[in-house]
């Protein structure tokens, strides 16, 4: 295969990945460069299946962006999104409207205002599409970002502006850019681990 070519065999791959046809975390695939369209993109597709994605997206980050909790955990759940039980999700939150079918957000979270969850990045020379899952009792504060393919652990807080790429231990605490981890209730002087 050509690098940066997108076959039937790369489709049929990321759809077996979507519907969790296997336990792997994280989806990766050559691609060209980004600024050629691509199959995993809807821009890549032809009018009438683009302005479908582009309306799903526009309806999705606008009423992420309000500030009732109901409506936001319906639209998820109806995306495909696993959302548990007395989930907050904060007015401003930014969750990736191309795969929602990604996210798992299990019971007794709290996800602050701002917070951006990214499902997916198209890189200079690949493509790749990354569950993220949030477990029981875990707190993300505001303004983090959440990168594709993170878990975050249960009962763990990630702090306000954290930027988090890769996982987060159970009980454990991220802060910082890039975020670094560290036992809860220490201070921030104490020697992390970057995450």
């Amino acid at each position: 295969m050509k690098p940066g070519s997108v076959n039937d065999d790369g489709l049929t791959k990321l759809r077996q990945f979507l519907a969790g046809a296997n336990d792997e975390r994280v989806f990766v695939w050559p691609i060209a460069h980004p600024s050629q369209p691509s199959a995993f993109c809807p821009c890549g597709q032809g009018w009438a299946p683009r302005c479908w994605a582009y309306a799903r997206a526009f309806v999705l980050v606008t009423v992420l962006r309000g500030p009732f909790n109901a409506p936001k955990v319906a639209l998820l759940r109806q995306r495909g999104a696993r959302i548990g039980d007395q989930v907050y999700l904060s007015a401003d939150v930014w969750i990736d409207p191309v795969f929602p079918q990604l996210l798992t957000v299990e019971d007794h979270v709290m996800i602050g205002q701002g917070v951006k969850i990214a499902l997916h990045e198209f890189g200079r020379d690949r493509f790749r599409a990354g569950r993220v899952i949030i477990r029981r009792g875990a707190v993300i504060g505001g303004f983090a970002l959440i990168g594709h393919g993170v878990e975050i652990g249960e009962n763990a807080v990630v702090g306000g502006g954290a930027v988090v790429g890769r996982d987060v231990p159970a009980s454990m605490m991220a802060i910082g850019n890039p975020a670094r981890i560290f036992p809860q209730g220490a201070s921030q002087n104490d020697a992390g681990v970057a995450v």
